[in-house]
């Protein structure tokens, strides 16, 4: 995508990552157009927050990965991907019902980070998602094939099962330095990690997860 792009806007009160999977279930009608023209085109559209009337400025592009069923109301079951962040620069109201936005694609680098401070969360991580999920989540080696591109943030893939808010979410989808994110993370797993014994609270976090791995 070329920069200042106008992209269909998709509101939600939801945060997604790069490289990230979301299931979502599409049921008013000026959703249905947009997300219908996406699969029939492979083209993107914008996932941004939307939370207390506001819309917030930083977003992800998305595509739809899969449509796993659709009713005959046209309702659709489908999965989508992040793939670049993005910086809201104004939108307007559609023909179709739904908001376009003026986007410029955020660049972003992985590979810039404290490789202790990575340690360290990637430590707390997996012990994390040991006692929350029982084996169910993959943990993270950092020594495996697929991290060796660095093509995906670490900080982004512990977010999607660590029970973070959506605030708190929001800050690492803004943050341009993956160092910055690392530290967010791991602020977070410190104040959170001592309290995961409690039933209640590991509760919340499967409830909180939203994302597919």
């Amino acid at each position: 995508m070329n920069e200042d792009s106008d992209i269909p806007l998709f509101p939600l009160n939801v945060v997604l990552f790069p490289q990230s999977k979301i299931p979502l279930f599409i049921f008013e009608e000026r959703y249905k157009k947009l997300i219908k023209d996406s699969i029939e085109t492979e083209s993107e559209f914008g996932i941004i927050l939307f939370s207390g009337h506001k819309i917030h400025t930083t977003g992800c592009t998305a595509k739809v990965i899969a449509l796993l069923n659709e009713n005959e109301n046209g309702e659709m079951n489908i999965v989508t991907e992040g793939y670049e962040r993005f910086e809201l620069l104004s939108y307007k109201a559609g023909t179709e019902g739904f908001f376009i936005g003026k986007v410029r694609i955020l660049e972003d680098d992985y590979t810039e980070y404290d490789k202790d401070v990575l340690s360290e969360c990637l430590k707390i991580y997996n012990e994390f998602v040991e006692i929350v999920y029982k084996g169910r989540i993959e943990k993270i080696n950092q020594n495996d094939i697929k991290w060796k591109k660095q093509i995906r943030s670490f900080a982004f893939v512990m977010a999607e099962k660590s029970g973070m808010s959506l605030e708190d979410r929001q800050r690492l989808l803004e943050s341009n330095n993956e160092n910055d994110r690392l530290g967010i993370i791991l602020s977070y797993f410190k104040k959170v990690y001592p309290k995961l014994k409690e039933t209640e609270r590991i509760s919340d976090i499967i409830k909180s997860d939203g994302y597919i791995q």
